[in-house]
């Protein structure tokens, strides 16, 4: 990109941080980057994207002076992908190709990590998931998360968000700047529980025992290995998505504690900070619980928040973009050199300078299904059925009614655009090899116990 014009145009930025490709150690104001990921948050459950729930007042406060994507995607229903593609900028299915070689990153993808640690940063890192680690856990026996790490905290392994928070500030209190800190919290992952004595939104319940634990994994047992027969109704589904709502808006407070000690340190107008999640979830609207079953809006519509350091530039963008672009804007805003590192994803940058400009699109892909977004609508492949589905996002979130069949004009243009990007990323010339990786890869999951 022209690096001039993006000065010229974003101000603030020009302000904050200058333009002219010194390193961070150079800078009298060093920028720190701090990189959330919310595992398994739907953009479409948080009050931040318009939930009749007041599930995020944080993220709501924070994008008063922050960007707010209104329409980003994640590469990957399942955080194995989508965790390797947001931190080297590479699309989703390059990682099931290599799953023999583990759920780690490749030795030659460089991450973000590696690329601001060569550039002079300290790099830290507190994760809850068992996937996204440095050593290996039972769900990751491979581990392979931690190169460009100077410090990787695995310590809080499955706890609630307070551990992440709390671990957060007592490392970035002793971080020379400039840092960058990548957090992963795993609420509001299943199962379905916010700590004692913190319920909002879930009220009395007289069902079964595992939903009123928040335990989605007995109806995956249901749909996917012929565990027995469990008669659902409405309530039963809605005491999952009320449990969930309340570990959202518990991540959310605990986010708050560490958004406040930001600002009391005086840290918070020296850093960027992005905020997204790795995949959504399914209670039951295409037949799924969970995720890592497909690339509905259910799982891959995913919020996307960027605070610039010094703030002062509330902004909703409402084109699709994805969080392979990430890495490229981050490294953009920091003014980091990145080398020769080949990103698939673009910087978000000359968007926001024009807003106006020409539409992009956000593809996505899990197992068998393809995906490509305009803003609006949303076209999926079934590569094993050779099908697709077309649905108006505006209108139909959910994605329950199929505009295929209608001949709708945005068809010709959402095919195009699908088939191009599959022959772009070399998916087109070796499909049926790809499909089965991405079968293989689920099998694995499977084994390890983090799929049913």
């Amino acid at each position: 990109m022209d690096r001039s014009t993006t000065c010229l145009g974003i101000a603030f930025l020009a302000a904050s941080l200058g333009c002219g490709g010194s390193s961070p150690g150079d800078s009298p104001t060093p920028v720190n980057v701090v990189f959330v990921v919310v595992d398994t948050l739907r953009a479409d459950h948080t009050s931040l994207h318009g939930y009749h729930r007041a599930t995020t007042p944080t993220l709501e406060t924070l994008a008063a002076d922050s960007i707010v994507f209104e329409r980003a995607r994640s590469q990957a229903g399942c955080t194995f992908p989508s965790a390797n593609s947001y931190l080297t900028s590479r699309y989703a299915f390059d990682f099931y190709r290599r799953v023999d070689e583990g759920f780690g990153i490749p030795e030659d993808y460089p991450s973000i990590a590696e690329i601001l640690q060569s550039a002079g940063y300290t790099t830290a890192a507190v994760s809850a998931s068992p996937i996204v680690r440095a050593t290996p856990s039972e769900e990751n026996p491979t581990a392979g998360f931690g190169r460009g790490f100077d410090t990787f905290d695995e310590t809080c392994l499955w706890k609630p968000a307070r551990c992440i928070t709390r671990r957060a500030m007592e490392l970035a209190t002793s971080l020379p700047e400039p840092y960058f800190l990548y957090l992963h919290y795993m609420d509001p992952h299943d199962s379905y529980r916010a700590p004692d004595g913190f319920r909002h939104f879930a009220g009395d319940y007289d069902g079964f025992d595992f939903i009123a634990a928040g335990d989605p994994n007995p109806i995956g047992e249901m749909l996917y290995n012929h565990g027995p027969s469990i008669e659902l109704d409405r309530n039963d589904m809605q005491h999952l998505v009320d449990l969930y709502d309340d570990e959202i808006l518990y991540f959310d407070t605990t986010f708050a504690t560490l958004m406040d000690w930001m600002k009391i340190d005086g840290v918070y107008d020296r850093t960027l900070m992005a905020i997204t999640a790795d995949h959504g979830e399914e209670f039951l609207e295409h037949g799924h619980v969970k995720h890592c079953r497909g690339v509905w809006n259910t799982l891959t519509h995913v919020p996307l928040l960027l605070h610039f350091p010094g703030g002062g530039n509330a902004q909703r963008y409402p084109g699709a973009v994805q969080l392979v672009d990430l890495v490229p804007t981050i490294i953009d805003i920091v003014d980091v050199d990145a080398g020769n590192v080949d990103f698939e994803g673009r910087s978000l940058l000359p968007l926001l300078d024009a807003p106006g400009g020409p539409a992009g699109f956000a593809f996505s892909d899990q197992t068998k299904y393809r995906g490509i977004d305009d803003g609006r609508f949303h076209l999926i492949l079934d590569g094993l059925e050779s099908t697709l589905t077309l649905y108006d996002t505006h209108l139909d979130p959910l994605e329950a009614t199929d505009l295929f069949a209608g001949g709708h004009p945005r068809l010709d243009i959402l095919t195009t655009e699908l088939d191009t990007w599959l022959e772009r990323t070399g998916q087109k010339a070796h499909f049926e090899a790809v499909l089965e990786a991405s079968r293989v890869q689920e099998e694995q999951l499977r084994a390890l116990g983090y799929l049913e």
